[in-house]
């Protein structure tokens, strides 16, 4: 039996806490100070606006979960890719590709940037009425 290495734990820790929609357990992952950024709006955000968004994202969807999640450890925290699935509120299925960059600080997220791929969100942007 081989142990996890702890980067790759966070990662997984990470995917657990969206899943379930446990915002504390995804709060108590990111430092204070964590900053996160995504491809989409090129604006680093801090920590509650991150917890923010993953409480949209789990009122907006229905069946999140995340798929094909393939966890890469680096030096300093870890590269994940996955697919993140999910049923939109008017029914229409979601698949979304995605890669995120970590960067841990004593055991805990410090920044993230990640990357979607824009044109598979047009059905949640169309849900949302943008």
């Amino acid at each position: 039996m081989t142990s996890e290495h702890p980067h790759v734990a966070v990662a997984r820790q990470l995917i657990e806490a969206v899943e379930a929609g446990d915002l504390d357990a995804l709060r108590e992952l990111y430092l204070e100070d964590a900053v996160l950024w995504q491809n989409l709006s090129g604006q680093p955000v801090g920590r509650e606006q991150a917890v923010k968004t993953v409480r949209w994202l789990r009122g907006a969807l229905q069946q999140l979960r995340y798929e094909d999640v393939r966890v890469a450890p680096t030096p300093d925290g870890f590269v994940q890719q996955q697919t993140m699935v999910a049923v939109t509120a008017d029914g229409q299925p979601l698949r979304v590709d995605a890669c995120l960059v970590a960067t841990l600080r004593d055991g805990r997220i410090a920044r993230i940037d990640e990357y979607l791929d824009s044109g598979q969100l047009a059905p949640l942007r169309a849900g949302r009425g943008s």
